[in-house]
């Protein structure tokens, strides 16, 4: 990948994705939290910071990295977001018990495998926001416009993320199946990772 320099900017994130690279060095992390603001090639500064974090990609790199070049794949990681304070909706049944079952079967496979009670947790619209925009439309999850709603994810909706080494999620379930063409809910999509 081409080198990205950054200076006095800890906020800084390279773009990840060849493709979008060659468009946009980046984005700022803290810009516009919870989203990040793209930075497109030829930025000089960063109007975040008074000294101006200059950001730019030299440009011998950037030719020497050509179009072929691919983000290594990362590791696996899955993440389950239920209540233990919410029924779930009948919509997207899901048995906790099961899931949480299926969650320790991945933890002794070796995959890094979390679940997480939102019960108390006010705000989820950070985790939220990754389920809507991280995985491609083709696999995007319920949730959104007209599926289920951010005050229902991981409460009336248990939610699974399952991530390939970024910080957003390559999958969320339960998500609609092209192929099937049926609701893919969490416990079919553990019970798919656990037979891998």
């Amino acid at each position: 990948m081409a080198e990205i320099l950054c200076f006095s900017c800890t906020h800084f994130a390279p773009a990840l994705d060849p493709n979008i690279a060659k468009a946009f060095i980046g984005g700022c992390k803290k810009w516009e939290a919870p989203f990040t603001l793209i930075l497109k090639e030829g930025v000089t500064e960063c109007a975040m910071y008074g000294k101006g974090a200059r950001v730019h990609r030299r440009a011998a790199a950037a030719a020497a990295a050509g179009p072929a070049v691919a983000k290594a794949p990362g590791k696996k990681r899955v993440e389950l977001y239920y209540s233990s304070r919410h029924r779930p909706a009948d919509a997207f049944p899901v048995s906790t018990e099961r899931a949480l079952e299926l969650l320790g079967q991945l933890r002794a496979k070796g995959v890094e495998a979390e679940a997480k009670d939102l019960a108390e947790t006010r705000d989820v619209f950070p985790i939220y926001h990754k389920a809507v925009t991280g995985p491609s439309a083709a696999r995007r999850a319920v949730f959104g416009m007209k599926g289920a709603l951010e005050e229902d994810f991981g409460r009336r909706v248990p939610a699974l993320m399952v991530f390939e080494g970024d910080r957003y999620p390559a999958e969320v379930f339960p998500r609609m199946d092209r192929e099937l063409n049926r609701v893919v809910g969490v416990e079919e999509a553990l019970e798919k990772l656990a037979g891998q």
